[in-house]
């Protein structure tokens, strides 16, 4: 699932921070109450030229305590322990691009038609309380008509292979029309996102969704 923050190039950092933060907590209580904690993922513009530790400059954008166990933990409060915010292996965030957090990330730089971001997720660490970035991926954005434009398909399949050399899976997102796809998915080992798979739905609306169905949603199945 992908979860929106306040990222956007026209909201300043501190804002698009606090939205960010804010809707993974929110996310951790609808989806505890419902009895399971989904894959999440969120976008978030990580300042890599930070002076201090790249983990650290995370958690402070996001309000995180420590990484904890197999939890994020919120900041203490007054009188009250540190509370989970969301299993930390369930949240992969897609940053900008920097050597710092994966070896030779900066050569994507060259693909910006294709948006590039990469994707980290923030595990624990025996040495550090904020944890450490883990890159596991790459988020490319998929220009529209992809399917029909020859030099754009070319540069795709060379991002591709610069990935698999890196070891880093590629998630194409953005994806509005279904012929685009329906060309993406025979390429292997991608994931999709877009409009073409589902509309965005607001965390209000899967709230509802899941308290509706109370324990029958386990059983959900596309097209049913």
């Amino acid at each position: 699932m992908a979860l929106v923050g306040g990222h956007s190039r026209l909201t300043s950092a501190l804002l698009a921070n606090a939205a960010s933060a804010d809707a993974l907590r929110r996310a951790g209580r609808i989806f505890r109450a419902a009895g399971c904690m989904a894959t999440l993922s969120m976008d978030h513009p990580l300042n890599v030229h930070s002076d201090i530790m790249l983990p650290q400059q995370l958690c402070q954008d996001l309000r995180i305590g420590a990484v904890a166990g197999d939890q994020l933990r919120d900041t203490l409060q007054e009188a009250q322990l540190s509370q989970p915010i969301y299993p930390c292996a369930k949240v992969t965030y897609n940053v900008p691009l920097s050597d710092r957090l994966a070896q030779g990330a900066t050569l994507f730089h060259s693909y910006q038609e294709l948006q590039p971001a990469l994707r980290v997720r923030l595990l624990p660490s025996a040495q550090v309380p904020f944890g450490t970035l883990r890159a596991t991926g790459l988020r490319v954005g998929i220009p529209e008509g992809i399917c029909t434009r020859r030099p754009l398909q070319e540069r795709f399949f060379s991002l591709l292979g610069q990935a698999s050399r890196q070891g880093l899976k590629v998630l194409a997102q953005d994806i509005r029309r279904i012929d685009d796809f329906n060309w993406l998915r025979a390429q292997p080992d991608v994931l999709f996102q877009g409009e073409a798979l589902s509309i965005a739905l607001s965390l209000q609306y899967v709230q509802e969704w899941l308290a509706s169905a109370g324990p029958s949603w386990r059983a959900f199945q596309m097209g049913a």
